[in-house]
Order: C-alpha cells, then structure tokens, then sequence
C-alpha cells in the first residue's frame, strides 16, 4: 500500500505541468534547454504498455530533445524517497535499463534517460567512503550513472518559494520537506504560513492552471496531514475554512465528517483495534466520495451500480481505482481486475 508520502508526490507530479516546472528546476539548464517541455507526457499515455510498476520509477515522463539539430526521444525518471537508501542508485540504474530496452523496441533506437530523484525526510547521513586504489578501481568497474537530486533537507522554504512552481507544486514540496519534522500543534501554523498557496489551489480551476485543483487538491493536503502525525482535524479544518472564506461550507468537510466518524466508532467499541477499524472505515468512506465525485466529472453521471461497487469497495481498492481514474479511457478500464 502507498504510503501517504507516495499518495501525495504521485497527486502532483504526475500531471505533466507540474512535474514539468519542477524538473526545470532541478534539471541543469543546459539539458533544460534542449527539452521541448511543450511534448512533456507520462510515459504510459505516450508509450502504451509501459509499466511503471513494480520495474520502474513513482513517474516517468518522455519528451522530444533537440540535439544538435536533431529531434531524440528523452524519457526522465523520477523517484522520491522519504529516508537515507544507500540501493537507490542501483535502483534507478534498474529501472534506466528496462526502461531503455523497453523503449528502444519501440522507437527503433535507443532514447536518452534521465533519472531524478526527490529526498525528503531526515538528512541523509554521509559515511566516509573507505579509500584506496583497489577500492577506487573497483568503483570505476562498477556501473553507475549519474543521478539529479533535489534534496529537499538542504534547501529551505524562502529557496523553494523563489524556484518557478505552480501553486500546487510549491505546496507539496513544502508539504513533504516540513510537516513530517514538525509536532503536531504546529502543522496548522504551517498551512497558515503558506495560506498564498492554498487559496491559489482552491480558487483556480481553468487554464493556464492545470489540475487538480479545488476541493480534491484541498482534501488531498489535508489528508497528508492527517495520515503523517496526531494532528486535531477539527483544529486543521478550522484553519482551512477561514484560510479559504468558506463559512457554510466547510472545506474538508467529507475529510473532517469521515475522519470524525471513524474515532467516534472505534471509539464507541472501548478497545484501540476498534479505534483502528473505525478510522479505517472513515477514510474508506471519505476515499470513495472523492473517487464518485471525479468519475462524474470524467465520465457523466453514474448509474447505481456503479456508485454501489465503489461505496462498498474496500480502501486498497479504492485507491488502485484512484490512481488508474488518468489512464482509463472508460469505466470498464477503470474496474479491470477489480472485485
């Protein structure tokens, strides 16, 4: 199951517009220069049948390179990592080699890759490297390739706000750098601190913004700070409707209504299995309305059957159905393999 830091980094960034304005932020300029970002799309929707999972990286993208006049195929890579991971060069250069095969079967030739990695978390701790000539020809006879990292542990919020990002990127990379290190009575001052870039998700909904934005990328912000700490969503509710002006509508409020009735229940049954079950069954609850609430807009109104199969969908369930909600052309793509 994903993680909510995984839920979050794949909300944003894997929508082209907002993993286009991050990677031109990290990337050198003279590569960023030579990408046409305009032709930026996620691997699966440009490349049918490449899988990201389990053999590849939390997104890929792949774009045309101008390249000394000629136009090459460049797929980027991208992997975050909340903790220190010592694997994680292998890791990519794994995932660089099946991506390449793949492609290059497809193409005709190989195209270039690119892997980026997101660090967030604690500060990655830096071990001597043990030295001398056979452990330095041992590593020359070893693979490797070079990695572009954006370490967010080095890099604090004012750098971040001066980088060129959408609303919505600025805000999750805020989201993944500070609220996991902060107590709990302090990630409501947090979003009141960077309320610019809430109401800039909230009330935008139409081009040159990109989606998501409104109500789902609001809940999404909210849920994150409920899954990583003890955080009161009363309190955090609170502080997100008087951010946002909304006094009669509470913004979150499916998050607040189900996050509320999944402690009162597990409450009610006196033991902490039943805390857990029922917090379990809010959030499924709350998952669910979201995920009606986006496939009327993608595919009409839905029929009661529909709305019945996900209600009574169990939470893994839901969130698979949520990550395909991009890629399926229709409900039957959507429900593939499902219960």
């Amino acid at each position: 199951m994903q993680s909510p830091h995984d839920r979050l980094f794949s909300f944003t960034f894997r929508h082209a517009q907002h993993a286009a304005c991050w990677l031109q932020s990290v990337l050198p300029p003279l590569l960023t220069a030579a990408i046409d970002w305009t032709t930026l799309t996620p691997l699966r929707e440009r490349f049918p049948g490449v899988r990201l999972r389990p053999h590849l990286a939390d997104a890929g993208f792949a774009a045309q390179l101008d390249l000394a006049g000629e136009s090459h195929a460049i797929a980027i890579l991208i992997e975050h990592k909340s903790h220190d991971d010592a694997e994680v060069e292998q890791q990519l250069l794994r995932y660089t080699i099946h991506l390449r095969r793949a492609l290059q079967q497809q193409l005709g030739r190989p195209p270039f890759v690119v892997p980026v990695l997101l660090r967030h978390g604690e500060p990655r701790r830096q071990a001597p490297p043990p030295g001398g000539p056979l452990h330095d020809l041992l590593q020359q006879a070893s693979p490797h390739q070079r990695v572009f990292v954006d370490d967010l542990t080095t890099v604090d919020e004012a750098e971040l706000a001066a980088r060129d990002l959408t609303p919505l990127a600025e805000l999750t990379l805020l989201c993944l750098k500070v609220l996991p290190q902060l107590p709990p009575d302090e990630v409501p001052r947090a979003f009141e601190r960077w309320q610019h870039l809430l109401r800039a998700i909230d009330h935008v909904h139409s081009p040159p913004h990109a989606p998501p934005l409104g109500a789902d990328a609001v809940d999404a912000f909210g849920w994150y700070a409920l899954d990583i700490g003890e955080v009161e969503s009363l309190r955090l509710s609170e502080i997100f409707c008087r951010i946002l002006e909304h006094d009669d509508d509470p913004i979150m409020s499916t998050l607040q209504r189900t996050y509320q009735k999944g402690i009162s229940q597990g409450i009610s049954q006196g033991i902490s299995q039943g805390i857990s079950q029922g917090i379990s069954q809010g959030q499924a609850e709350g998952s669910a309305n979201t995920l009606l609430r986006l496939l009327a807009r993608r595919f009409g109104p839905l029929d009661i059957a529909t709305e019945q199969k996900v209600r009574l969908a169990p939470l893994p369930l839901l969130e698979l159905w949520t990550d395909r909600l991009l890629d399926a052309a229709c409900l039957a793509d959507l429900f593939a393999d499902g219960a």
